[in-house]
């Protein structure tokens, strides 16, 4: 049949004791909208199939009770509201802890629009002729990293922090749903769990899609890439693939239909859910799953579709900031300016320097083995990689949390990102969140990942960092959309330290009782406790049971301020008094 869109669906348990996934592909009588349904039950959580389950069936009652969808990103956020209050109010206490993440995408064929809803890392990607256009930005730590720069983007499915959540359906707090437009000029979507995307780089992944053309290629190609792996995630993957843009006529023709059936014996049809159990996995031949749970959804959908001029909205990604600010602000101390949130000390790797450091087992100066084949094909796979847990805003703590996060979606044009460092200031300025010896820095530019980028500032009060005081801004589609700044306007502090960093080290060797080893030069900040201001040497030590901690040592009696564990020490050299001095003297010197 001419002009034809088709849909392919398959799900794999991998190598877990349950499938914890679901998936639906819906359409409504008029077989012009289309709605495509991806949910991962979050792994190691009690109930993580039945919350997956409860979002597929939340979408589907509303999505019946909805004859045409006239708003598509306000029906989208209803649908993960609806979702979360399902999953909350299951009313059986087994399934407390149940959560869930998802992707969505709807489309409206007549139209030509696309749009896509995600909680969480599931993801939907755009293609055409196989080169990839645009995905969703996932809510997990490792998608932070590298939207800052630290890793790319193909690294974020072997990273230790890819299991670190922080928006889920279900969870402790209401989820942060993000909504993207794509433009029509793609011609394959792709709708899935992070089981199938870790399974791919993305050059790899455009590929491999292309040469999809039935649901049983989908089922052995997943089954080809889980197999050999020791402790591969649930895998999920819905692929719509549209006729080529030149191609007009306006109306979807269900298979079915096209052969001569009546319209109510095909309604329905893509109507499937796809919760699957543990005995639905795939064989190695690559078979169906158990009857009934993804029938209707191995045959292929055609369609007709007239293309019109859509002009591409502005996303609305910015709210991916707005739980994950204050661990943001977490995941970097490899700049002098970075600094860390201070964290309970409870002899755990803070979330700042495990992020930073080599998986465990892994030499210092040793990287990931993998060879060129591998490289061109697939990241490496996660080495233990642990079930996924909800970080959310709890994970911040410490006194440099009662610096208020203020939050603006300015959507100010900008010629490049230069223009947008100074615009950024100035908004801030003019908000009153800066005084006059206040100024902002950049500490990283993150890499841009489709049409977003990422710019973390440093505040600065009379050339000394302050602690916490940090800025991050969204650029997206030439225009700033969103900034979170994490500032102060009325420090009034004499920035002179009465201890030099090696008395106020010598001091906090007798108030705790140990020698310690000095393992970076200490840092002279200015930090909030309270309503007051203190200037503070920050350093990081190790104590004589080999413990690395990071301390916050008052200038003015050496008390301490804050301790952070940070992780047993791998030897690396201590620094002498004399570079403490050394240090204290060149300081001096830059004022003068």
């Amino acid at each position: 049949m001419q002009n034809q869109y088709r849909v392919f669906s398959a799900s794999h348990i991998g190598q877990r004791n349950e499938n914890q996934d679901a998936f639906a592909v819906l359409t409504h009588s008029k077989c012009d909208e289309l709605l495509c349904v991806v949910a991962d039950g979050m792994g190691g959580h009690e109930g993580g199939a039945f919350a997956a389950k409860k979002v597929v069936e939340t979408c589907k009652v509303k999505w019946e009770e909805s004859e045409s969808v006239i708003d598509p990103d306000t029906f989208l956020n209803e649908l993960a509201f609806c979702a979360h209050e399902a999953v909350i109010d299951s009313g059986n206490a087994k399934f407390d802890q149940a959560q869930s993440l998802v992707s969505v995408l709807y489309i409206h064929l007549e139209k030509s629009i696309y749009v896509s809803m995600h909680v969480g890392d599931c993801r939907t990607i755009q293609f055409a002729n196989k080169n990839f256009i645009k995905r969703t930005i996932d809510q997990s730590l490792a998608q932070l990293h590298a939207l800052k720069g630290d890793i790319s983007d193909d690294e974020i499915a072997s990273h230790p922090d890819q299991n670190k959540i922080y928006s889920s359906i279900g969870g402790s707090e209401p989820p942060s749903p993000i909504i993207e437009h794509y433009s029509p000029d793609g011609d394959t979507f792709l709708i899935c769990s992070d089981g199938f995307w870790e399974l791919f780089n993305q050059h790899a992944l455009g590929i491999a899609i292309e040469k999809i053309e039935s649901a049983e290629a989908l089922e052995k190609l997943i089954e080809q890439q889980v197999s050999g792996k020791t402790h591969h995630d649930n895998t999920t993957a819905i692929i719509v693939k549209l006729p080529p843009s030149e191609d007009s006529s306006s109306m979807f023709v269900p298979p079915s239909l096209a052969a001569g059936q009546q319209e109510s014996e095909v309604e329905g049809s893509l109507r499937t859910d796809g919760a699957l159990p543990a005995e639905s996995s795939l064989s190695a031949e690559g078979s169906k799953p158990a009857e009934g749970s993804t029938s209707s959804n191995d045959k292929n959908t055609s369609t007709k579709l007239t293309t019109y001029h859509y002009k591409f909205l502005l996303g609305l990604g910015s709210i991916i900031f707005v739980i994950a600010l204050t661990y943001y602000f977490l995941s970097s101390t490899d700049s002098t300016h970075d600094l860390p949130e201070p964290l309970p000390t409870s002899g755990k790797t803070s979330p700042s320097k495990q992020s930073s450091e080599q998986p465990s087992g892994q030499a210092p100066d040793q990287k990931p083995k993998q060879t060129s084949e591998q490289n061109k094909t697939t990241p490496s796979e996660p080495q233990g990689k642990s079930s996924k847990e909800a970080i959310g805003t709890q994970a911040s703590s410490g006194e440099s949390g009662n610096i208020e996060t203020r939050r603006q979606t300015p959507n100010i044009p900008i010629l490049n990102i230069d223009d947008a460092i100074e615009k950024t200031e100035d908004v801030i300025r003019q908000k009153g969140g800066l005084g006059e010896n206040d100024t902002l820095k950049v500490t990283t530019r993150g890499n841009a990942i489709g049409n977003s980028q990422v710019i973390k500032f440093q505040q600065f009060y009379k050339d000394l960092p302050v602690y916490g005081a940090q800025t991050i801004t969204l650029v997206r589609d030439g225009k700033i959309a969103n900034i979170d700044s994490k500032t102060l306007n009325d420090i009034d502090i004499d920035i002179s330290p009465a201890l030099s960093a090696k008395e106020a080290v010598i001091l906090a060797e007798d108030e705790i009782g140990t020698r310690l080893n000095v393992l970076e030069a200490p840092q002279l900040i200015i930090f909030k406790k309270e309503d007051s201001y203190l200037l503070i040497w920050r350093a990081e030590v190790e104590k004589a049971s080999g413990e690395r901690v990071m301390l916050f040592l008052d200038s003015t009696n050496a008390l301490i301020v804050e301790e952070i564990s940070l992780h047993i020490s791998g030897g690396q050299e201590e620094i002498s008094f004399e570079d403490i001095t050394s240090e204290d003297e060149a300081s001096e010197n830059e004022k003068d």
